[in-house]
């Protein structure tokens, strides 16, 4: 895993936004439904926080990301767009932020480097290939500004910690 002080990967990933899952019928998306994210860009106005986690529509990713996105409505001042990354499709990924109201893009990590990119690829068992949860806050520069990892499951990062570490990043 990535440690602070590090430079972050240069990836480039498929991404389901919640604008195309508002626009598109659940069971109708395609290719031009899906966006595409690129590190470099999304830090060109400043720090990004990627929160990975195993999957979408399991138990303990699903509280995880609907409480990241209700921790972002309570939010109006943190200055750092977020995005979750998984292994999932990006198809799957539109259909969960239908169901769930989430309101910031989901990253496919399907298929592309950007899970193992950050150190955080599940390497054995019948789960290998999926991420482990953890979040990660990196600078504009493209410096890994902060880390957090679970130990164990129903385990989630510390909001507060996030927000100081993107507070100082922002700086």
């Amino acid at each position: 895993m990535l440690s602070r002080g590090d430079a972050a990967p240069d990836v480039t990933a498929p991404m389901a936004t919640p604008e195309a899952a508002a626009r598109t019928e659940r069971g109708g998306y395609t290719s031009d439904d899906v966006a595409e994210f690129d590190l470099a860009d999304a830090l060109a106005d400043g720090p990004v926080v990627l929160a990975f986690y195993p999957g979408v529509f399991s138990r303990t990713c699903t509280k995880e990301l609907c409480r990241l996105r209700d921790w972002r409505a309570d939010l109006s001042d943190l200055d750092a767009p977020l995005y979750g990354v998984s292994a999932d499709t990006p198809w799957s990924l539109l259909a969960f932020i239908d169901e769930y109201g989430v309101d910031y893009p989901l990253v496919s990590g399907f298929n592309s480097d950007v899970i193992a990119g950050f150190g955080v690829r599940r390497e054995g068992g019948v789960l290998a290939g999926i991420a482990d949860r953890a979040v990660f806050v990196v600078d504009a520069d493209g410096t890994v500004a902060y880390t957090w990892r679970a130990t164990e499951p129903l385990t989630f990062p510390d909001t507060d910690a996030v927000e100081a570490a993107v507070a100082e990043a922002a700086e």
